[in-house]
C-alpha cells in the first residue's frame, strides 16, 4: 500500500529542511511547499494521485542543477511540480493571463522582445511541427522581426526577459502592407521546448476545429488583458482602416464584433460555442473588436488547428 504520508515527510525533509527522524534535511531554493493531491496535466486536473510540490518558478530540469532537480517519484509515489510563484500575504499579483506560466496555454502574455505585450492565440501546427500563433504585431513587431529572434511569455510588458522568460522563436509571419490590401495580422513562433506550451486555451479549454462566421453568432475569446470576454459578430466582409502608430493599413474581408476587448488582447483566438475557431483578433476600438477570418489566416500561414 503506497504511504502518501511518509512520503510527503521525505520531501518536507529534503526540499523544505523540516527535521525528521531517521532523514537528512536539506533546503531546495525553489521549493515553496507540498501537498498531497491529484496531478495536474495543463493545470487540467487528471484522476491520478500524486506529491504536488510547489515551485517559485518551474523550469526544465536540464537548466537546473543535480540537486535541485525533483525526482519522478519520492518514496515510490509520483511527483508534480506545479509553479505556484512565492506565498505571501499582503501582496499583490498580475492576473494568471499576465505572469509566466510553464507549460503556457493560449490566452496568456506573449510578445516579440522589443513588443509591449499581446496574447497567445493558439497552438497551430503544420505536419508534425508546432507554432504558437498570433498577431504580426505581437510576434513580429510589424514586419521588423527576424527568425530567430525571442518570443518571451510573458511578454516584454509584463516583466518577460530573453534571458529567462524566451519561450519560443519567430518562426514566420504575413507582412503587414501600407500601399496594399491586407487580410491578415498573422505570425507564427516556434516552441523552444515542446513541453513549454499546452494546447488549452485559458478558461475555454481546447479548440474543435474552425467554422465559418456568421451574422449574430455567438463568440467567445480569452485575451491577456481582459480575459474571457464574449459577445457577437456583427458584421461579415468588412473593410476597414486600421491605424498602426500613425500608418494606416486597410483590410478586407474582415469580422466586426462587439466582443470586449482591450489593448494587449492582440492575438486572442475567438471561437464559437462550440470551441470552434473562427478568428483571430487583431484591433479594435473602444467599442468594436476587429478579427481575421480563421480560414484567411490558416491559408496563409499554411496551417493547422
Amino acid at each position: 500500500m503506497t504511504d502518501y504520508a511518509h512520503a510527503k515527510i521525505v520531501c518536507e525533509a529534503g526540499f523544505l529542511g523540516v527535521a525528521a527522524e531517521g532523514l537528512k534535511a536539506s533546503v531546495n531554493p525553489n521549493v515553496q511547499g507540498v501537498g498531497i493531491g491529484h496531478k495536474l496535466q495543463h493545470r487540467i486536473v487528471v484522476k491520478e494521485k500524486t506529491l504536488q510540490v510547489y515551485v517559485k518558478r518551474k523550469v526544465h530540469p536540464t537548466l537546473l542543477k543535480p540537486e535541485e532537480r525533483i525526482p519522478d517519484e519520492v518514496e515510490g509515489v509520483p511527483t508534480d511540480v506545479v509553479e505556484t510563484g512565492i506565498f505571501a500575504i499582503g501582496r499583490k499579483f498580475p492576473p494568471i493571463y499576465q505572469r509566466r506560466i510553464r507549460p503556457a496555454p493560449a490566452g496568456v502574455s506573449v510578445g516579440h522582445k522589443d513588443v509591449s505585450a499581446g496574447t497567445f492565440g493558439a497552438l497551430v501546427r503544420e505536419g508534425s511541427d508546432v507554432y504558437i500563433l498570433s498577431n504580426n504585431h505581437v510576434l513580429a513587431n510589424e514586419n521588423r522581426g527576424t527568425p530567430g529572434d525571442p518570443i518571451l511569455q510573458p511578454g516584454k510588458y509584463d516583466g518577460g526577459r530573453p534571458d529567462r522568460d524566451s519561450i519560443a522563436q519567430l518562426s514566420d509571419f504575413v507582412p503587414l502592407e501600407a500601399e496594399a490590401t491586407n487580410t491578415v495580422d498573422a505570425a507564427l513562433a516556434t516552441p523552444i521546448v515542446r513541453d513549454d506550451v499546452a494546447p488549452e486555451v485559458l478558461h475555454i479549454g481546447r479548440v474543435k476545429g474552425d467554422a465559418d462566421a456568421e451574422i449574430d453568432l455567438v463568440v467567445r475569446k480569452s485575451g491577456r488583458t481582459s480575459g474571457v470576454t464574449s459577445g457577437r459578430v456583427t458584421a461579415v466582409d468588412g473593410v476597414v482602416q486600421v491605424d498602426y502608430n500613425g500608418r494606416v493599413a486597410l483590410f478586407r474581408r474582415q469580422l466586426v464584433s462587439d466582443l470586449v476587448s482591450k489593448g494587449g488582447d492582440s492575438g486572442s483566438l475567438v471561437v464559437d460555442a462550440a470551441n470552434r475557431a473562427v478568428g483571430l483578433l487583431f484591433a479594435g476600438s473602444a467599442l468594436t473588436t476587429l478579427v481575421n477570418p480563421i480560414g484567411e489566416v490558416t491559408r496563409l500561414l499554411r496551417i493547422e488547428l
